[in-house]
């Protein structure tokens, strides 16, 4: 969709980027960030020719930019700027419907995009009346977000569009560009100096610093695997704690849980559980490794015939994950079903792993339930 390719820029003889090569897909939401000077805004800019390379060659969809008209290229662009640039003498609708009668479109398709617009971003159409003086500054924003899809542009660019309202405004509109993206799926490029904003928002993240890309990932990937020192210190050593979205069952399992097969007997059950010090048994196929159910502690104790195999105990509708479930959504299933432990499984039900509830604890640090600890 957007590549840029050996990019650099000067300012007389300030370097602001340095051969920078990046590719953004279609529909991918793309998070610049990076410490003040460091590019991204420049980067940003030369997307749609407010500024123009130095060297290296921008296309969108395979065509150079600079050999498109940069006023042609900019209306199929959307631009949300942290100012919001709406014009104060005209009414919310004017300016959403500017451009699109600019471009000489059907009048009546303009006003029904427009209503349209203005309830995309979570605000009725008794504001199309109103003059930007009379709105918030979150409102102000999301008027400068619907005029920007006023030409149902295929590439958003976002310049620190929410660094100016409050906290809780922010993550509002934060909320609800999340959601807006899952409706319409366009290629947003957005800048921010904020990591938590990034992370919350992006597909990717682009890690700038001194006009060099540092790191070029998912969220997931740049909080577990920094490149560098710098995107270690940037992101904030424990930065992956506060987003626990990112950290899946496979990082903080037990690879290597306690199990039987199905033949065992009851009485090798219990001295297995009492020799590795656990109160459950994954019981598995030795060839496959299938988990065929879950015994208890508690069942194998009240056994008659204690030379019986296991099987006939076997808890075989078992609560379990998969390793790219987020401890999110482990824990939602530990406090639903008030359950010790889970098993970890592939989609073919093949044992990969095991997570108990005191693992949990001290991987949250009791942030996410209760203190009690049990074995396994």
């Amino acid at each position: 969709m957007i590549k840029l390719e050996n990019v650099s820029k000067n300012f007389k003889k300030n370097k602001v980027l340095k051969n920078i090569s990046l590719e953004i897909e279609k529909g991918d939401f793309v998070v610049l960030i990076g410490p003040s000077g460091c590019g991204k805004t420049t980067t940003l800019k030369m997307i749609n020719r407010l500024i123009n390379p130095t060297t290296g060659e921008i296309t969108i969809e395979d065509k150079d930019i600079l050999k498109t008209d940069p006023i042609k290229l900019r209306r199929k662009i959307g631009y949300v700027i942290q100012q919001t640039g709406l014009f104060p003498h005209m009414t919310v609708r004017e300016n959403i419907e500017l451009i699109p009668k600019v471009e000489g479109l059907d009048e009546d398709k303009i006003k029904e995009s427009t209503e349209e617009l203005i309830e995309l971003v979570g605000l009725d159409t008794s504001y199309l009346d109103r003059y930007p003086s009379e709105l918030s500054g979150g409102q102000q924003q999301r008027v400068g977000v619907a005029r920007s899809f006023a030409l149902d542009p295929d590439i958003i660019l976002m310049d620190e569009p929410f660094s100016a309202v409050d906290p809780i405004t922010r993550g509002v509109l934060q909320d609800e560009l999340i959601n807006l993206q899952a409706k319409v799926k366009k290629t947003i490029v957005f800048v921010t100096h904020d990591i938590r904003e990034a992370i919350k928002l992006a597909d990717k993240i682009c890690l700038m610093n001194e006009g060099h890309i540092v790191q070029y990932d998912t969220p997931e990937n740049i909080l577990k695997n920094p490149a560098d020192d710098f995107v270690t210190e940037f992101v904030g050593d424990n930065r992956i704690w506060q987003s626990p979205e990112y950290i899946r069952a496979r990082d903080i399992m037990i690879t290597d849980p306690v199990t039987c097969h199905m033949d065992c007997t009851i009485n090798e059950a219990k001295f297995l559980m009492g020799s590795k010090h656990v109160n459950t048994l994954m019981v598995i196929d030795n060839e496959t490794n299938r988990l065929h159910g879950v015994l208890r502690k508690k069942h194998v104790q009240h056994a008659i015939n204690c030379d019986s195999p296991v099987k006939d105990l076997i808890i075989s509708d078992y609560i379990y994950a998969n390793p790219d479930d987020s401890i999110v959504d482990v824990l939602k299933e530990v406090d639903k079903y008030h359950i010790s432990n889970i098993p970890i499984v592939d989609n073919k039900k093949r044992l990969k792993g095991l997570i108990t509830k005191s693992s949990l604890v001290e991987t949250l640090s009791q942030q996410y339930i209760d203190d009690e600890t049990e074995v396994y």
